[in-house]
């Protein structure tokens, strides 16, 4: 090379089984030279030796990538091959990325979506371009939806879909955030150039098929949004966060919305509306989430043959996966199940094909099933306060608020029977330090093992709350949760009974279950882990309603009973970090008010 040279040395093309070693290049100072790799069938090997630069010479030596042939090759018998420029090497679970920021690793199952772009621009980093080339799959597999976001006109006129003709591939992947406080989620985009275009469809052509065999992963989902629950922006918010995602990941969207209370139920019950989906996503608050998974378990005991009225029977597994996208007043279910009400975390768990069983509680009334309930089921003071709040839905969230402090000045108690049904011998206990997460070795043990039933005991009391927490019950307004240890899938509910003398006391127990997370070692707080329990008011004394899952039930005696990890969410557990000790809740010792 001359002093001052601008060069680029084509690469050559390598027949099957050959062996070529490439000499250097002299560098002369001031040149500017790239090397591009061979494109190498199956078989050959290809040296590239190491050019002689003198001082202030700039050179960059592209890795070698194999072609499109020697890709499929690769992926069949080795599993692995090297793919991209600085070190990015395909794997069957895994993308390995290297360079001068050191080694980086992307699983395939948290790779949102990849597309071609045909100008190679760096605009690619962030979005494709309106000229960009939809992602093709590969047969057998029918033409999905473009994937591409429209962003200003690229300079290159459009391309024909599905013709790869550019420069680049975008590859759009979850990545954890950096906040400890909630394990949220978020997307990265990275752009790898290459200036051949079979090299490029090689790319594109190896992991698009990695992509879609994630068959954990849905294609196609039933969206039901309440655009009328808590602050009435579901609407706004799918269309502004979740929805640009489904598109770039593939995810085909059938949307409704609801009109009245129950509509939820109505459409999932609806086995038409089911046909060919692969979960259903409900865009809304507890209320919505309830209606649900009623319409899911419907569904399931029909296919089942069983009768869901019956208290005595097994409710069955759901035969589809929920989707949770936060958009209620209190969102508990999303928060205890992420460890977070963040939309796009939710949305990326649904993306993931994460799975996780939870468990679920029938509430009947004699021969009659009244709901279901996935979160809380409460008697007294919550119950209270969800029949006030009703008749002030105008004001929105802040009605929670006023009915709350209206119920603490009534200072309500009711009397009444429990009875109550033990584990024989359950895994864990509500006071233990080990909480619920994505690796919970209790609720492991009970997808294998279902506790046995015990004994039942029998308690006649005065309380201003009785509550069952399926789960910790987080949320924004109390990250501690009603109950921090509880589970999700053990196939038990934690009893949590407040004594009803005093106002002081029922003010401490709120403030505490706000504020600390430890309201279980107040000593006018006794709580059980138990498989059923069964509610009777006092003849003649005051009646209160049941707060299930934010849903009003006005039959004061119920029954209630859990079935162990029957419904299947689009989540993996609360992603706690080992060393952030907010997450460990501190032992329950007896303390005075």
């Amino acid at each position: 090379m001359a002093p001052g040279s601008k060069t680029t040395i084509l690469p050559p093309v390598m027949a099957p089984g050959s062996k070529t070693t490439i000499l250097p290049p002299v560098m002369a100072p001031g040149s500017k030279t790239t090397i591009l790799p061979p494109v190498m069938a199956p078989g050959s090997k290809t040296t590239i030796l190491p050019p002689v630069m003198a001082p202030g010479s700039k050179t960059t030596i592209r890795r070698i990538t194999p072609c499109i042939v020697s890709l499929a090759w690769f992926i069949c018998y080795q599993g692995h091959l090297t793919l991209l420029p600085s070190g990015v090497r395909v794997g069957k679970a895994s993308i390995y990325a290297g360079g001068e920021g050191g080694h980086r690793r992307v699983l395939i199952s948290e790779v949102v979506g990849t597309w071609l772009c045909p100008c190679g621009s760096s605009r690619c980093r962030v979005h494709p371009h309106s000229s960009a080339h939809a992602p093709t799959r590969p047969d057998p597999f029918p033409a999905p939806p473009t994937a591409v976001t429209s962003v200003p006109s690229a300079p290159n006129p459009p391309q024909p879909l599905g013709k790869p003709g550019g420069s680049g591939l975008t590859l759009e992947y979850c990545e954890r955030g950096s906040s400890n406080k909630e394990p949220t989620w978020q997307t990265q985009t990275v752009a790898f150039m290459h200036q051949a275009n079979e090299v490029i469809a090689a790319w594109h052509q190896a992991i698009s098929g990695l992509l879609h065999g994630l068959r954990q992963r849905p294609r196609r989902v039933l969206v039901v949004i309440n655009p009328v629950g808590g602050k009435k922006q579901a609407s706004s918010v799918y269309k502004r966060k979740v929805m640009p995602l489904f598109r770039r990941a593939e995810v085909e969207t059938r949307v409704v919305k609801t009109k009245y209370r129950g509509h939820g139920q109505e459409l999932v019950e609806d086995e038409v509306n089911l046909e060919g989906v692969d979960g259903v996503v409900a865009v809304g608050g507890d209320g919505l989430v309830n209606e649900v998974v009623m319409g899911l378990l419907l569904v399931a005991c029909r296919r089942a043959g069983i009768n869901p009225h019956d208290p005595e029977v097994q409710m069955p597994t759901t035969h589809l996966r929920l989707g949770i996208i936060p958009g209620g007043s209190t969102d508990a279910l999303c928060y205890s199940t992420h460890g977070t009400s963040d939309v796009v975390t939710a949305a990326l768990h649904i993306i993931m094909g994460d799975s996780r069983q939870v468990d679920v509680a029938s509430v009947h009334r004699d021969d009659q099933l009244l709901n279901v309930a996935t979160s809380m089921v409460s008697y007294g003071y919550f119950g209270d306060l969800l029949r006030t709040s009703e008749r002030w839905r105008k004001l929105g969230p802040t009605r929670y608020l006023l009915a709350g402090v209206l119920q603490l000045l009534r200072n309500r108690f009711y009397e009444g029977q429990l009875q109550v049904r033990t584990p024989a011998a359950p895994l864990a206990q509500p006071y233990d330090v080990n909480i619920c997460s994505d690796r919970c070795s209790v609720c492991t043990k009970a997808a294998m093992c279902t506790p046995s039933p015990g004994e039942w005991l029998q308690f006649t009391g005065r309380w201003s709350i009785v509550t069952s927490a399926l789960t910790s019950c987080a949320c924004r307004l109390s990250p501690g949760g009603v109950s921090p240890a509880a589970h999700l899938g053990d196939g038990c509910m934690d009893l949590i009974l407040v004594a009803g003398s005093s106002r002081r006391h029922t003010l401490s127990y709120l403030f505490r279950t706000a504020f600390t997370g430890n309201a279980l070692s107040l000593q006018h707080v006794t709580f059980h882990r138990a498989q059923e329990m069964v509610f009777t008011p006092k003849a003649g004394a005051a009646e209160s309603s049941w707060n299930c899952d934010g849903e009003l039930l006005t039959e004061p005696r119920v029954r209630l009973r859990m079935h162990c990890q029957r419904v299947g969410l689009y989540t993996r557990g609360v992603e706690a970090a080992p060393e952030d000790p907010s997450k460990t809740p501190a032992p329950v010792k007896r303390a005075a008010v």
